[in-house]
């Protein structure tokens, strides 16, 4: 089945026959997205390491390479991927969760105005190769991430900067942020300590070197005591020559002002700041038509449902990403509806367009919003497996456990040891981190935070009434055992 509503994106099912009779190779996948590298360096390179660790016996395996090398192909057993590919998912991390990637290199729309500004900042200082720094403001679903994944992928801005990006949710406390960004900036240092990474930052700041672009997403997760890893970063633009921008991001509107009044006594400690507001009622609208009209599906809403929607969302939080969930419930809903009314397949299959209307935009707005559905019937009806079993350890941590604390790490530590108790493969934390965004979208719970997919620092709450949810699980079995397994709260 094809989402027709996507983070600008369509997941296709291809499929593809070949005959058994043709003898053929079996050669390793290769990533068919990956962008050829206009510098061939990296695999001549490769092929003289597998040259020279072959020289006396050359064999087939190496005519082989150099064939799949002067045909554009990747090497074998190269996985290494161009970081510039335009098909990777949008705001995906790479294996150290540093490396922005990025789908699409089209800006966002209703965000021009916010993009341009960016733009701007970065040319002036990139330019006159002076330091700056600048806080990016706005709730959860604004755009801030992404707009800014669009400005680190112009090529004057990638080709100009260092560019060292960091999800701060990522690192294990406020003061590992140094080690990391040594590990980004490839510096050698005298020890593993903090003080040793801060000191070999510093130093590498001083010398001569390329114009830095430090990007720390969720830059409030480097509370400290006295704040003293954030007053140190956003110290480092006022070294002499330092040649760095940093750019912070956090939901907050002043944390700057609140957390770090000292930044305030000094100009040159000072950084300008840029609020991402949460989308209006037309903004949302525009985004929705530009990606439907993107896939051809533009009449896909009747235009009072598009404004219920838009309208609800807006009123209530401003968040995009929210929204597209919700939009996507709502066609599933009303491809749920046709089928039930024609109850034949061959007729879906010649016909295979649906129409939203009002009512079912309603209807799934009530289930997110006001309850209009009762827990029971969720849980009965179309509540996948996975999810009740999130929402099992949930209750689990909520009613039997000691600590209250609701974070994702947690969360996926008892989900874990819940499924694997019960013989069920388990999800593992970016998994999970996507079934509780469509809790989410049916108004289960609230994820807190926009950290990178699975980021264990983030916050759960939960939405649906607590003593609803326990009496609508204990009428299964299976889930009723869980919540009393006190067993899965630990590791021993």
């Amino acid at each position: 089945m094809k989402i027709l509503i996507s983070r600008n994106h369509t997941f296709c099912l291809q499929a593809s026959t070949v005959q058994a009779s043709i003898p053929f190779k079996p050669r390793k996948k290769i990533n068919i997205h990956a962008k050829k590298v206009e510098n061939d360096s990296f695999y001549s390179n490769d092929v003289n390491k597998r040259k020279r660790k072959s020289k006396t016996n050359k064999n087939e395996n190496d005519i082989d390479l150099e064939h799949d090398i002067n045909n554009g192909c990747s090497p074998t057993k190269c996985i290494k991927v161009c970081d510039n590919s335009e098909d990777d998912v949008d705001k995906e991390n790479s294996n150290d969760g540093n490396t922005i990637v990025s789908n699409s290199f089209k800006p966002l729309v209703s965000r021009e105005k916010e993009i341009t500004w960016l733009e701007n900042f970065l040319m002036d200082h990139l330019d006159s190769e002076e330091s700056a720094s600048l806080y990016i403001s706005g709730q959860p679903g604004t755009g801030k991430t992404a707009s800014l994944t669009y400005i680190l992928h112009l090529p004057k801005i990638k080709n100009g900067f260092k560019q060292v990006y960091v999800n701060c949710t990522m690192v294990k406390s406020a003061t590992s942020i140094y080690s990391r960004i040594c590990k980004e900036l490839q510096l050698r240092t005298s020890g593993s300590t903090e003080k040793a990474c801060l000191c070999a930052i510093e130093k590498y700041l001083k010398k001569k070197h390329k114009m830095i672009l430090l990007v720390l997403d969720e830059i409030d997760q480097l509370d400290s005591k006295r704040q003293s890893v954030l007053y140190t970063i956003f110290e480092w633009p006022a070294l002499l020559s330092s040649r760095i921008v940093l750019i912070g991001i956090a939901n907050a509107l002043d944390l700057t002002e609140r957390t770090l009044p000292r930044l305030q006594a000094r100009c040159s400690f000072r950084p300008l700041t840029l609020h991402f507001a949460p989308y209006t009622k037309q903004q949302i609208i525009d985004i929705f038509v530009s990606v439907l009209e993107s896939e051809d599906k533009s009449h896909v809403f009747s235009p009072v449902a598009l404004q219920m929607l838009a309208a609800k969302i807006a009123a209530v939080s401003g968040d995009m990403r929210r929204a597209l969930d919700i939009g996507k419930r709502v066609i599933e809903l009303a491809k749920r509806t046709k089928f039930a009314e024609n109850q034949c397949v061959e007729t879906i299959m010649r016909d295979s367009n649906v129409t939203v209307e009002l009512k079912q935009v309603l209807e799934v707005l009530n289930d997110v919003y006001g309850g209009g559905r009762k827990i029971e019937n969720e849980l009965e009806e179309s509540l996948p497996m996975q999810q009740k079993l999130i929402l099992c350890s949930i209750m689990l941590i909520l009613t039997k456990g000691k600590n209250k604390d609701l974070t994702m790490g947690r969360l996926h530590d008892v989900y874990k040891r819940v499924a694997t108790s019960r013989n069920i493969a388990p999800m593992d934390i970016g998994e999970m981190a996507g079934a509780c965004l469509l809790l989410e979208a049916r108004g289960a719970l609230r994820v807190c935070g926009a950290g990178g997919a699975g980021g264990r620092a983030r916050r759960l709450r939960l939405h649906w009434h607590e003593p609803e949810l326990v009496a609508a699980l204990r009428d299964k079995p299976l889930l009723s055992a869980i919540l009393n397994d006190v067993t899965c709260l630990s590791s021993n």
